[in-house]
């Protein structure tokens, strides 16, 4: 028969096509559909990262041309103005003014903010302060009020070339005297966007959505009001966050962030197209790799469904050949139906041969059964014998059951032998094959058992035994109305040790003359041994641990001897002692765990650390072991991860120095950043530089100061208030205590200096 031509043949090959093509499809699926969600996610994450920085670079530019503003007009000489006319030039006191005012406005001026032009504009008396200088207005002067408008106090204001911030003089004036106009051009504004084809093309829109700043300059005081996705923008309530939108028949996300200063919109339009591009090259890759799994999928299939089918077809030739009566698979059925019914007959027919040898294997079993109990058996002839190889336990008890009495029942002491029998199968039955070591018999006027345990601690095993002995006892009483007692033998390990074990249950069954009927028997309740087992020292591990967590080497060996003190003062065999100290040592490497450790580099030997133990012979052997071992070691893993988590978290913080030095930085904000608690780098950062962090911001500082002392004509006013001091004279005093002169005279010595270099 041809392998192509069997039908249990095609059904392997469409199983393990199914096999393979399905996990394929589905990791392949899932693993693109999840690439490109996180490629459009992290796109979207990292646009808004550079729009709320882009935001954050220009109101921080407004915000400082703002309070300069405010600083010009708070001063007194712009009072005056406000009330004095001016216009008399030639006046002494008029001169001295408008000198004040355009002094005022040279200082604005000299901030860096890319300002182009300050005006004073004198509505009442009609004159203006401008770079030019002093003007009374002009015949053709604009209408300054119609300008101004309704708006009152500090507002933006879009202009031709700029845009304005427009103070009107007094700010809560309705009439107001006079104006102060700052512009600032809308270039100097649009230097601040980042253009990224992935990442989108921003630009600023103010108050009633007309763009401000974009990276095409053409587009600025266009309204964006009418545009169909302004109406998603207005109804969203968060001051941040991303709509999606659908443009000149493409895809967008607008990622837009609200301003609280001055209600502008910081705004970028990211193509969906250009974010998934990344993720079709991996759609056509993934599609590749299924691709080519499947094929070499497929062709392993093949190979391998021929080679599972060829025993299959030898295995039929050889149960139907012409010498067997058949010579090929009869219609409607395949090679395993076929197979099977053949090996149903076969079943059968050695169902009946095994039932015979079963009675005479049983009865043969019974009979060294019997010479175990009776102690006329060795070792191995037992194991031979009795066991089939490959039964494992942790314990093994004798149980014994006897019936108490038949008075007062409706049986006669000639049925005691077929009662026994009968609680013999009583047994068989609740007793489950793999809680017996052995058959259950019936040996002189008793029925004995051989119960094996696997359970871990002797509180369960005792447990176990208990819940077996109550459920014969209850279910004799139930079924034969008859009382039975019960003795259960010590654990014992070797089988051998049954002979000792039945003597024991027999014994513990003597006591029922005190206990009475009905009892359940253990041989160690009634003949106890007279020893006691020390507690655990607790207390003593985890001051142990505690020591081990505080690098403390001599306290931890001083722990560590009073623990061995307490354990072996007890009178204990060898392994018991095994037992306590392996105790310590599972506790000890849990704590190295939860502490991160790497235990293969706590103990590079091929043994295992349990393993090594059990070799030990003597407490000092175990006391040395434990301390150079398992102690020294835990302590030097926890010191290096100390250390490395100490120099990074310094370097961290003197990153933060080093590159926000001229912004208000403190303890408190370095802790939030790195996520830890000021206190505890406090510590750290004495620990590893050596001087306490503000010491080191304030040493920094000055560094700079000095730099830009000897490289630049920064006004010392403007260092001092850039690198976060409340005035210059704190400033002045600071550098004169660390360097002995004031910035002045320190400027003077660098410029006299490269002076007589040249």
């Amino acid at each position: 028969m041809k392998a192509l031509k069997s039908s249990y043949f095609h059904k392997m090959i469409i199983f393990c096509f199914f096999l393979i093509t399905f996990p394929v499809v589905t990791v392949g699926g899932f693993s693109y559909i999840r690439a490109s969600h996180t490629i459009q996610e992290k796109v979207n994450t990292g646009s808004l990262q550079i729009l709320q920085q882009m935001q954050t670079r220009v109101e921080q530019s407004l915000r400082t041309a703002d309070n300069a503003l405010t600083q010009f007009i708070a001063a007194s000489s712009v009072s005056k103005l406000l009330a004095n006319d001016v216009r008399d030039v030639q006046r002494s006191s008029n001169i001295q003014m408008i000198e004040e005012l355009q002094e005022g406005l040279r200082r604005i001026q000299t901030y860096d903010l890319g300002m182009s032009d300050v005006q004073f504009i004198q509505l009442r008396y009609q004159w203006k302060m401008t770079n030019k200088g002093y003007e009374p207005f002009a015949s053709d002067e604009p209408d300054w009020m119609r300008i101004l408008g309704s708006k009152r106090g500090s507002y933006w204001n879009m202009g031709d070339n700029s845009i304005d911030l427009v103070k009107t003089l007094p700010l809560t004036a309705l009439d107001p005297p006079a104006a102060v106009i700052l512009k600032v051009p809308y270039v100097e504004i649009a230097k601040y966007l980042s253009v990224n084809e992935e990442l989108g093309k921003p630009f600023i829109m103010d108050g009633a959505y007309r763009i401000i700043a974009a990276a095409d300059s053409s587009q600025i005081g266009l309204s964006t009001a009418a545009q169909p996705y302004m109406r998603q923008l207005k109804e969203a309530k968060e001051e941040r966050g991303i709509i999606p939108i659908d443009m000149n028949g493409s895809r967008y996300n607008l990622i837009f962030s609200r301003s609280v200063y001055n209600g502008w919109t910081y705004a970028s339009f990211v193509s969906i197209e250009a974010m998934t591009r990344e993720s079709e090259s991996i759609k056509w890759f993934t599609l590749l790799v299924c691709a080519l799994v499947l094929a070499a999928g497929i062709a392993v299939s093949l190979f391998g469904t021929r080679k599972m089918y060829f025993p299959i077809l030898r295995l039929y030739r050889e149960l139907f050949s012409a010498a067997a009566g058949q010579t090929g698979p009869l219609k409607g059925k395949d090679e395993l139906q076929l197979i099977g019914e053949k090996f149903r007959a076969y079943a059968h027919t050695e169902k009946k041969l095994s039932s015979e040898l079963q009675y005479q294997r049983n009865q043969l079993q019974d009979f060294y059964i019997m010479k175990l109990f009776l102690g006329e058996a060795k070792q191995q002839e037992m194991e031979d014998k009795l066991l089939a190889g490959g039964e494992t336990w942790n314990s093994l008890r004798v149980v014994v059951v006897q019936i108490d009495t038949l008075e007062a029942t409706r049986y006669e002491e000639k049925d005691k032998e077929l009662l026994l029998f009968a609680v013999n199968n009583i047994v068989t039955e609740l007793v489950p094959a793999a809680d017996r070591l052995l058959r259950p018999i019936v040996l002189d006027q008793s029925q004995v058992n051989v119960i094996r345990s696997n359970h871990l601690t002797s509180e369960e095993a005792a447990g176990f035994i208990d819940q077996i002995t109550r459920e014969i006892q209850q279910t004799v009483k139930h079924y034969l109305h008859i009382k039975v007692s019960l003795g259960i033998s010590r654990p014992f390990h070797y089988v051998t040790g049954a002979h000792r074990a039945y003597k024991e249950a027999l014994e513990a069954l003597n006591y029922r003359i005190k206990l009475g009927h009905e009892a359940i028997l253990y041989i160690a309740d009634v003949q106890p041994h007279d020893r006691s087992l020390p507690e655990y020292p607790e207390k003593l591990k985890n001051d142990l641990i505690d020591a081990i967590k505080l690098s403390n080497k001599e306290q931890a060996y001083q722990l560590l001897q009073q623990f061995s003190h307490e354990v072996f003062s007890v009178q204990l065999s060898h392994r018991e002692y095994q037992i306590m100290m392996i105790g310590l040592l599972t506790d000890l490497l849990r704590v190295l765990q939860e502490s991160g450790g790497l235990l293969q580099s706590l103990y590079e030997e091929e043994k295992s650390l349990f393993d090594r133990l059990f070799e030990l012979q003597t407490s000092t052997e175990i006391v040395d072991w434990f301390f150079h071992s398992i102690i020294a070691p835990s302590i030097r893993l926890l010191e290096e991860q100390q250390s490395r988590q100490y120099v990074r978290i310094s370097e961290e913080m003197i990153g933060m120095v080093h590159s926000d030095y001229d912004k208000n930085l403190t303890l408190e904000i370095c802790a939030y950043r790195i996520n830890y608690h000021p206190d505890y780098i406090r510590h750290v950062f004495r620990k590893e530089v050596g001087i306490p962090f503000g010491e080191y911001l304030a040493q920094y500082r000055l560094q700079i100061a000095k730099k830009w002392l000897a490289e630049t004509d920064m006004k010392i006013s403007e260092i001092a208030e850039k690198l976060q001091y409340n005035n210059s004279q704190n400033f002045i005093r600071y550098f004169r205590k660390m360097e002995g002169m004031t910035p002045g005279q320190y400027r003077n010595a660098t410029d006299a200096g490269a002076a007589d270099l040249h």
